[in-house]
């Protein structure tokens, strides 16, 4: 069985990489120094030793330049834990003779391949006669390298330094995307703040065009004409859908300002919830909603779950065909990375393919005030929202006509083995 001997000053590093090669079928031994892995490394043999850099007294460097000194150990190939983010740290590790260097944050199947392809190439170094060519495993394959050694150095030392050029480049890129999405979400913020600072004062002269309107109603109607009384509706209509834009736009604005932690969020709950609030609604127009037995869980904030929901189920009851009760029928399934997938279809008008993009615009309509009312900022919300939660969402045509909206959302538990099931049939509950 392969010994390796971990030198690791971390006890929680320690215990994770002990772990990993103990599972993946090692004999493994722990020193937590850099001077005791050097005793316990001369007092045993040990087919590599896997050291972190950076450790008090005795570093992963100053260890691995001892074990390549003493002759009792310098057969011990030694692999270093590493950033390899600076071309000097890279030569310090060559010069004192590591075999080998794992990048941090270090992925556990790649580990173990880097052990064993250490330990495969001591043996086959071991079994060379003398005089002839280097063998090596690279990538699953036994290699015959027959190069100087002068020249196998400067191709490996030329290999790192593009290497970590192009890892430089790539991590200045990094930051300056992290920076311009920085920037962008404080203007977002910005935004929102005067959104929501616009919305509140527009209120306070709407209530009182409001409140001039009910009075003229309820005192001086008699005394306006029919043209007079007509003229009054179409204030007091205007002044109520310019409540309805302002509280649409203030919903709008409040998605990118959540301050509460994500939870984990019982889907079927939520839109239980939001179907008994709509209840008076969904019975008016004779509605059934058909609802999946199982009951999924995602990560998200419950009072975005709840007004998606209502979003999209009261867009089902507007956009009904006209004299048909409408049916909507929600399904869910797990999705890869943990996510959920939610569909909610219903068999109404529909809504025709070359607009199933533009929907979600901010006041985007397709239809007159006369034909639907509304602002044009419920879809925008869901979006926001689906998108809040690290998700995607679209529109899709029903089979047998009407319009589907799918989303996903990020799954904090779904239950082993779950899959989509048949709807169970209900008059919404």
């Amino acid at each position: 069985m392969t010994r390796v001997l971990i030198v690791e000053d971390s006890r929680t590093q320690a215990t994770r990489l002990e772990t990993i090669l103990g599972d993946a079928g090692f004999q493994v031994d722990v020193a937590r120094d850099g001077l005791e892995g050097y005793e316990r490394c001369r007092a045993s043999r040990f087919d590599v030793v896997l050291s972190d850099v950076v450790m008090p007294g005795l570093s992963g460097f100053e260890l691995c330049r001892r074990i390549k000194a003493d002759p009792v150990t310098r057969d011990v190939p030694v692999i270093l834990l590493t950033m390899l983010s600076d071309p000097g740290n890279i030569m310090d590790a060559l010069v004192s003779g590591a075999a080998n260097f794992i990048n941090k944050p270090y992925d556990p199947e790649y580990l173990v391949a880097r052990v064993n392809q250490v330990v495969a190439n001591r043996r086959l170094r071991a079994e060379r006669p003398a005089g002839a060519g280097t063998e090596v495993f690279f990538l699953g394959k036994r290699l015959a390298v027959d190069c100087e050694e002068e020249q196998i150095l400067d191709l490996l030392v030329s290999s790192l330094e593009d290497t970590i050029r192009v890892n430089q480049k790539l991590q200045a890129s990094q930051a300056a995307l992290e920076e311009a999405d920085r920037q962008i979400r404080a203007q977002n913020k910005e935004l929102e703040a005067f959104v929501y600072t616009a919305s509140h004062d527009l209120k306070a002269p709407l209530r009182g065009v409001e409140g001039m309107s009910r009075i003229l109603v309820e005192d001086y109607s008699q005394s306006l004409d029919d043209e007079g009384r007509r003229y009054l509706d179409l204030v007091r209509d205007s002044a109520a859908r310019m409540h309805q834009l302002i509280d649409d736009l203030l919903a709008f604005a409040r998605v990118g300002r959540q301050q509460t932690p994500v939870v984990s969020v019982d889907v079927r709950a939520a839109l239980s919830d939001v179907l008994a609030t709509l209840r008076f609604s969904l019975d008016e127009v004779g509605a059934t909603v058909a609802l999946p037995a199982d009951a999924p869980t995602a990560s998200g904030h419950p009072v975005l779950v709840k007004e998606l929901f209502t979003n999209l189920i009261g867009n089902a009851l507007k956009y009904r065909r006209p004299a048909t009760a409408p049916r909507i029928v929600v399904t869910w399934r797990p999705v890869e990375a943990g996510g959920l997938e939610v569909a909610v279809a219903d068999d109404g008008i529909g809504v025709p393919a070359e607009h199933r993009e533009r929907v979600f615009e901010l006041f985007k309509r397709l239809h007159g005030q006369d034909e639907y009312p509304g602002t044009g900022v419920g879809l925008a919300i869901c979006k926001r929202i689906v998108e809040e939660h690290g998700g995607e969402i679209a529109l899709e045509e029903t089979p047998g006509g009407g319009c589907t909206v799918r989303f996903t959302l990020r799954a904090a538990a779904v239950a082993a083995g779950a899959r989509r099931r048949e709807p169970e049939s209900s008059s919404a509950h």
